[in-house]
């Protein structure tokens, strides 16, 4: 006879069962009923049964029997997954007299986020509907043995009804994993909480494992915990794998593992996996008479079939070993990479330190890989369906090029009319030449720091040459004159040589040459820019010239010269360095006689006077002015600190800051030269610039 109190006991662990959801030792193979979000994990279509006898000295051994299988759906003529669909089923049945059955029908929806080719994220959510009954015809009670006869027909002496329990299951779920280059995965990490809308306590289920491989040899742990009311299961240990195979494209393995759950069973389990089919069977030896009613220590027998019936292709890799180095040193240097999957259309970072590491790349995709390092251009690497062997590749990278924007327009000397001449540029660092073709106006692109020659050549007119060199970004702007061809001019033969005053060493200049003799050709004509100035520059005798040779960090320096007669003149000039303390006199400053008002012929001197300021930008400078004996002192002091003040407005009203401006007048109290003649009167009118602050 069959005691009432034991069919509600087995009752009771039913209907905790229908709370917590069915359970089978092999939880990496029940996706539905452990984590959900795992069939994002696969590229698979995959179909599995299982099924599990608990406590085998049972009439009728407590049985758990489950069908499931997800679907990937991808894009058409694409390997890539869009999203997985999954569907199960579990029955359980419980309990020796009462038939207690449990049934549970779920569908899964996941979606994964690829992060890059190796890190990948799955969620999904399950929703699920449970029905459980217990059918009570087979129970008997002692109210049914009459006079020591048992009677089935008899009243059971107890009221009891056919309880039933359904209702609806909501779960959401996350998983998190890695693959290697061939996509078998790594590890991974998975979080469900299951029940949510139910008022049951919820059961949260953690799952982890991974795959660690030795050659033919591997181990895969795995565990599982799970929460629910105070209660936790925690089932711990790891398959061992050997590989029968030993190819990369397929899979052929034995698969023996030892797992425990706490205080509870010792699990030992004997598997066989490949690529389209995985079986398994798994014994638990019960180690607490709590997890066994009827303490019978016998076990549980558990056996599944897992079925592929399409595998995503694995794709073989290959390793890339990249050096990279410097251009022009051609020593190695370190720089980072970006890669980019034309097949995939993903991106992501390589590594940070070329030096250092070596990719893996799939052997059937195409990648574009960017090799870049601060103050160089990038380069890239294109990779088109590699071959089997592991390759290298050596990559060299060049500083960034400064360029600026070079702008030019040509217009005739004399009727400032645009013309169109024949271009051409040389490299001076490199003599190599370009035509730039035929125009009047000209737009290229030019490396700062180096130094170029322009020259324009066209029908009727003179060769013109320009030396160039810009040393910074942006824009230059520059116009040319050319002159129509003349009559072969007598010249005087100019070689000329700038030094440094202190060390006597040459150094680039700008030097300028202004035509004396005709007023109306007054203007700078540009002869050398931030170039040592050329040899047998040729002066039209019968003109006298005056050369200006400026730098930045020196005084402006200047000669006249009479081109009276053909003849080579050498001429050097020696640049002072600016210091604070040094004075030079600023020659041809001419102004009325006895008056402070500048002469016209003054204002050429003062716009020299203003670039040598803008060239020199932070200097500050004092005026003096100087007069003769003549007069008395009062008018002479008076008329030198009018003059220096004048010389002071002019240069401001040209953009030149006043903190930078200083004027005084010192009158007769400062001769050159004796005042008793008319040259050491002449050397003692004079202004001076002083230089006092940089």
């Amino acid at each position: 006879m069959k005691n009432l109190k034991l069919l509600l006991a087995f009752l009771l662990i039913s209907l905790t069962t229908i709370s917590q959801d069915a359970f089978f030792s092999n939880f990496d193979k029940s996706f539905n009923l452990v984590n959900p979000s795992s069939i994002g994990m696969s590229n698979d279509i995959n179909l599995t049964i299982a099924h599990r006898s608990q406590w085998m000295s049972i009439v009728k051994p407590f049985s758990t029997s489950q069908f499931e299988g997800f679907y990937p759906i991808k894009k058409a003529n694409s390997n890539k997954k869009i999203a997985t669909i999954g569907l199960s089923f579990v029955n359980e049945r419980l309990g020796e007299a009462g038939s207690i059955i449990n049934n549970q029908f779920a569908a899964t929806g996941a979606y994964t986020f690829s992060f890059n080719n190796f890190n990948n994220l799955s969620t999904a959510v399950k929703v699920g509907y449970f029905n459980g009954t217990t059918d009570l015809s087979n129970v008997s009670t002692g109210s049914q043995f009459i006079n020591g006869y048992y009677d089935p027909t008899s009243n059971l002496g107890e009221s009891v009804n056919n309880p039933v329990l359904n209702g609806l299951e909501i779960s959401p779920s996350a998983t998190w994993f890695s693959n290697d280059s061939s996509g078998s995965n790594k590890y991974y990490v998975g979080v469900t909480a299951f029940n949510v809308n139910q008022s049951t306590p919820m059961r949260i289920a953690i799952t982890g494992g991974g795959n660690i491989n030795f050659g033919e040899f591997g181990i895969s742990p795995k565990s599982l915990v799970m929460i629910q009311g105070g209660q936790t299961h925690v089932v711990l240990g790891s398959d061992f794998i050997y590989d029968l195979a030993k190819e990369s494209d397929k899979k052929a393995a034995l698969g023996v593992g030892g797992f425990y759950r706490l205080n509870d069973a010792a699990i030992m389990s004997l598997k066989y996996l490949s690529n389209i089919m995985d079986i398994g069977l798994t014994y638990d030896l019960t180690t607490s008479s709590i997890a066994d009613p009827l303490n019978t220590k016998t076990g549980s027998f558990e056996l599944f079939v897992n079925y592929k019936i399409q595998q995503a292709e694995k794709i073989k890799s290959y390793n890339l070993f990249i050096e990279v180095f410097d251009k022009d040193t051609k020593q190695p240097i370190e720089a980072s990479a970006n890669f980019f999957n034309t097949s995939s259309g993903v991106k992501g970072n390589l590594f940070e330190d070329l030096s250092k590491s070596t990719v893996a790349l799939n052997q059937k995709d195409e990648y574009e890989i960017i090799i870049q390092k601060d103050k160089y251009n990038p380069d890239t690497i294109v990779v088109v369906h590699a071959s089997n062997d592991d390759q290298s590749k050596k990559v060299f990278l060049s500083k960034t090029i400064r360029m600026f924007d070079f702008e030019l327009e040509v217009l005739d000397k004399e009727t400032n009319e645009p013309v169109q001449v024949n271009i051409s540029l040389v490299d001076q660092n490199t003599g190599q030449q370009e035509d730039l073709g035929n125009t009047d106006k000209l737009l290229t692109e030019l490396e700062s720091g180096k130094k170029h020659t322009i020259s324009l050549n066209a029908e009727g007119y003179e060769n013109t040459v320009l030396e160039l060199r810009y040393d910074k970004y942006g824009t230059l702007s520059k116009t040319m004159y050319v002159s129509k061809t003349k009559p072969e001019i007598i010249a005087t033969n100019l070689k000329l040589s700038v030094l440094d005053e202190v060390t006597k060493k040459p150094i680039e200049s700008t030097v300028m040459s202004i035509n004396l003799t005709d007023p109306a050709n007054q203007q700078n004509s540009l002869i050398a820019l931030n170039s040592f100035p050329p040899e047998n520059y040729p002066l039209e005798i019968g003109n006298k010239f005056e050369i200006l040779v400026t730098k930045e960090g020196y005084f402006n320096q200047k000669i006249k010269i009479d081109a009276n007669e053909q003849k080579d003149l050498e001429k050097v000039i020696l640049l002072s360095p600016i210091e604070v303390g040094k004075s030079i006199i600023v020659e041809d400053l001419l102004f009325k006689t006895g008056k402070n008002t500048l002469d016209e012929r003054s204002f050429r001197i003062l716009d020299q006077l203003v670039d040598f300021l803008n060239q020199n930008s932070t200097i500050q400078i004092e005026l003096a002015g100087h007069t003769d004996s003549d007069g008395s002192d009062v008018f002479n002091q008076k008329l030198s600190e009018g003059r220096a003040q004048s010389a002071v407005n002019y240069l401001s009203s040209k953009g030149i800051g006043k903190n930078r401006l200083v004027a005084k007048g010192y009158g007769e109290a400062q001769p050159l030269a004796p005042n008793t003649s008319a040259e050491g009167k002449a050397k003692n009118r004079r202004v001076e610039l002083k230089i006092i602050g940089k």
